[in-house]
């Protein structure tokens, strides 16, 4: 709400501003000269330093992606501000006070009410977290914090404490510096019908939550287990001019430099959860404060990271959360991604469990949410009738309805297709209809043959009439790539023979495997047996292995307790590898089609 910052404060603030200080704070600097240092550039991915900074001239530039400007400038960049943002980032270190140009007394007295309200979780976040690290009071909340792997410096690191069962604990303490009012208005405190005001926070775990400034903005707090306390298991800040849960991120403030340079962010559901992956190393780890994930959050991700991995404890938490993400899957430039831990454990246990660097292969593996909400609203079905498969594509196309971007729809309706078990034609018609506002008629879109069959046919027409072909693909094939017990058996044929149709034609053969193998030595391809072209039809066949392999590796993994079953790591690894492969795979194919385009 204030005005615009005055340019005299904006050049103090560039002035005293260390940027060698500033930039270190982001990445290693070594002294290279009277009046130069380098290192990485935090912009770009190199091995060799291009990244120069000046002291004396206060300024910075990459030899290497061009990225320059002075301190306001880096900061901007590094960590995504707008300019005011940054400008008041800068000033609170320096310990500048700055003015704005414009400001009316009603602006005034909102921005000092916002400054006192940050005052006050201040001072509760310093009590608290003392009552916790030194009163008596704190006894059992030590306890409990301990056997959660929470221990005094880790507890001093993200400034747990801890609110004691008390009523006015809180207000005895602050009400001599801070008004009671303005303890309520922070949501530090209550006051009931009567006018008796009591501490908001009683016998609970503390978390402060700051913002992206690193300004106190509200708290997080976990009751104690073992208590006859009522009430919620979590209770937070209520929303004030300081603290909206929609727009707030815990442990962002910290997260956003390693999310910035890693690309990526980690989204878990609980404080503890957060706390236990940054202790990993997963310091790219946030947590919604107690409210649903939302637009919000999308916009704050998208300004640090590429990609969102959603890190839940169970399949019902992740699907609610995908649900609604899937609302702003398309407006924001970050890609949400689906991680749906091992049945029982949390994000906390895993990574005590298995270790970070576990937690970041799994991670590679998850899926896209889009491919999760396919596959989820397919798995619904019962897809051994056609009826079932109609309503599977009938519930899926909506989904893929809202994407805006061809290239998905078509990718997706690919998907679609193979996990209903119908043409891929028939889903492409089913979303042209659904486009088009037109029913989606169940007669039309049901095909018995699906992509995949068509693919299974296709590569035995090719080692039917292509010898080449056959010396080449059919080592590769077993009975794992063919869905159809039908096609299996064509393989088996087309190998006793050799290859050659007219060997298995002779007198006194079979008449119907001879009708089989001419018919596939007859009918016309799918496309041109140019150079290149079988092994084209065998990718794709094996990326439909690879995909059912790996969404059954998968669904497998989430039903194992990684630290109980002995076969979990072995079938972690087979994931790994599956997930590796299919990557290989389709790069190999893109690359082949560019080169072709």
């Amino acid at each position: 709400m204030a005005g615009r910052i005055r340019d005299d404060d904006v050049a103090a603030v560039r002035e005293r501003t260390d940027i060698v200080k500033l930039v270190s704070g982001y990445l290693t600097l070594k002294k290279a000269g009277h009046d130069r240092f380098i290192g990485l550039c935090p912009f770009h991915t190199e091995k060799t330093p291009s990244f120069g900074v000046s002291p004396s001239k206060g300024l910075y530039h990459c030899f290497g992606c061009g990225k320059g400007g002075d301190a306001i400038g880096f900061l901007r960049d590094v960590e995504h501000l707008e300019f005011s943002e940054a400008v008041e980032r800068l000033a609170n270190d320096v310990g500048i006070t700055l003015r704005y140009e414009g400001d009316t007394p009603a602006e005034r007295r909102v921005a000092s009410k916002r400054q006192a309200m940050v005052r006050a979780n201040e001072a509760a976040f310093e009590l608290y977290h003392h009552t916790l690290l030194e009163a008596k009071e704190g006894e059992e909340a030590r306890a409990y914090l301990e056997s959660r792997g929470i221990d005094r410096d880790v507890a001093a690191g993200f400034e747990v404490g801890y609110a004691p069962a008390y009523p006015d604990f809180l207000l005895k303490r602050l009400v001599k510096s801070l008004s009671t009012e303005l303890l309520v208005e922070a949501g530090l405190a209550i006051k009931d019908q009567e006018g008796n005001v009591r501490d908001r926070f009683r016998r609970r775990i503390t978390f402060p939550v700051h913002d992206l400034s690193g300004k106190a903005v509200g708290i997080g707090a976990r009751i104690l287990p073992g208590g006859r306390e009522e009430g919620p298991k979590y209770l937070n800040s209520p929303e004030t001019p300081v603290y909206r849960k929609a727009e707030v991120l815990y442990n962002l403030q910290r997260a956003k430099a390693s999310a910035t340079k890693l690309g990526e962010l980690f989204l878990v559901e609980g404080y503890t959860d957060v706390i236990a992956m940054v202790r990993a190393g997963v310091t790219n780890t946030v947590a919604t404060c107690g409210t649903a994930l939302g637009e919000g959050h999308f916009r704050l991700a998208s300004r640090f990271a590429q990609r969102m991995v959603l890190a839940f404890d169970s399949d019902d938490a992740g699907a609610r959360a995908a649900e609604r993400a899937f609302e702003f899957v398309e407006r924001f430039p970050v890609q949400p991604v689906v991680l749906i831990l091992p049945e029982g454990l949390d994000p906390a246990d895993f990574v005590d469990a298995r270790g970070g660097d576990a937690l970041r292969e799994l991670a590679a593996t998850a899926v896209p949410l889009v491919e999760y909400m396919v596959r989820r609203t397919v798995g619904r079905h019962d897809l051994s009738t056609i009826e079932g498969q109609s309503a599977a594509v009938a519930a899926a196309v909506p989904l893929l309805e809202r994407l805006g971007d061809p290239v998905r729809q078509s990718e997706y309706a690919h998907l679609l297709a193979e996990l209903a078990g119908v043409s891929e034609g028939s889903v492409v018609l089913a979303l042209e209809q659904k486009l088009s506002g037109r029913p989606v008629e169940v007669q039309q879109v049901v095909k018995r043959a699906s992509a995949q069959e068509k693919v299974e046919r296709e590569i035995l027409r090719i080692l039917a009439r292509d010898a080449d072909a056959f010396r080449q693909i059919s080592p590769r094939l077993s009975d794992e790539h063919f869905r159809t017990t039908r096609h299996r058996e064509l393989l088996h044929l087309l190998r006793d023979s050799g290859g050659h149709v007219s060997g298995s034609t002779a007198e006194g053969g079979d008449e119907e495997v001879v009708q089989a193998l001419t018919a596939l030595a007859l009918e016309p391809l799918d496309g041109d047996l140019l150079p290149g072209y079988a092994e084209e039809v065998w990718a794709r066949l094996q990326e439909f292995l690879l995909r059912r392999r790996s969404s059954a590796l998968r669904q497998e993994l989430q039903k194992m307790n990684p630290v109980t079953d002995p076969r979990y790591d072995e079938m972690f690894q087979r994931l790994i590898s599956a997930d590796g492969e299919l990557r290989r795979l389709r790069e190999r194919s893109h690359d082949a089609a560019s080169l072709a385009g």
